[in-house]
This record gives C-alpha cells, sequence and structure tokens, in this order.
C-alpha cells in the first residue's frame, strides 16, 4: 500500500512572475546545494521568491550555519524541495523544465528504498535548493517517484 501511494506522481501549481523559459530549456536550473539532513521530517515543495524566506528557510528549516548565497530575487527564484524521512531516497532531481505557450512544467524525479533494501540506521531528510528564472506564467511541477528493488 506505501509503495503503490509513493508511486502516484505529486503535482502541484505555483504561480510567479517575470521572464520566460524556452521549451525544453533544461539549462535553466542550477543546484545551489543539497542536504541529508533538515529540522522538518515532512514532505515539503517549496517556491521561495524573496531572500528574507530563503535566508529563513537556510537556516531554520535545513539547518545550515553558513552565510546563504545573496540572490538576485527579481530575476530568479529558488525552488525547495524535501524528499521526507518517512522512505529512503536514493536519488532526488530535476528531470526536465519544459516551457509550453501557457505554463512552464517542471519534472522531479525521486527513487525510494524498496522494502528488501538496506537503509542506514540513521533517518534521513534528503533536500535539494533549486535556482531557476521567474516565470511570468504558471509553474506546474509534478513529481515521478519509482521504488527500488534490491
Amino acid at each position: 500500500m506505501k509503495a503503490a501511494a509513493l508511486l502516484l506522481p505529486f503535482t502541484m501549481l505555483l504561480c510567479s512572475c517575470v521572464e520566460d523559459i524556452t521549451a525544453d530549456d533544461s539549462t535553466t536550473f542550477d543546484y545551489l546545494q543539497r542536504g541529508e539532513t533538515a529540522f522538518s521530517a515532512e514532505k515539503q515543495i517549496q517556491l521561495i521568491d524573496s531572500q528574507s524566506s530563503y535566508d529563513d528557510i537556510y537556516y531554520q528549516l535545513l539547518g545550515q550555519s553558513a552565510v546563504p548565497q545573496t540572490l538576485d530575487f527579481s530575476q530568479y527564484q529558488v525552488l525547495l524541495v524535501m524528499a521526507g524521512s518517512a522512505h529512503y531516497t536514493f536519488e532526488q532531481k530535476v528531470a526536465t523544465i519544459q516551457g509550453l505557450s501557457d505554463r512552464v512544467v517542471l519534472e522531479l524525479y525521486t527513487e525510494y528504498a524498496g522494502p528488501s533494501c538496506v537503509v542506514p540506521a540513521v533517518q534521513q531528510q534528503r533536500w535539494m535548493l533549486v535556482l531557476l528564472p521567474r516565470v511570468m506564467k504558471p509553474l506546474l511541477i509534478t513529481e515521478q517517484a519509482s521504488v527500488r528493488r534490491c
């Protein structure tokens, strides 16, 4: 039952404004940072559109101690993706970004451990911060999940 729930795609529609993303432009994003521990065990996908929000998440949610990067939020936005600690994840990445006439589609890919996989005893919460250009169109985020058989 849990494995079936993992395979259902997670879909979310977010709106933000400024420039455009061309079709199949996979160079329009960059990974700012990745980690395996956070102060929350919840699965979370959140679009960050201000420096103050980014700083708060960086320190309070992700528990980072270094000074966060200063970003130009008039041209960029940051996507926070947290896989959740309920299931161990082997991989988490942005699979594709595609600009369509009425929206931009960003597809995430997450590979979870299957029931027979050996996983660390310490609970982990994988996360990533992804830098994206701001877009004038709605941003549709989907997640394709798979379960690894070990």
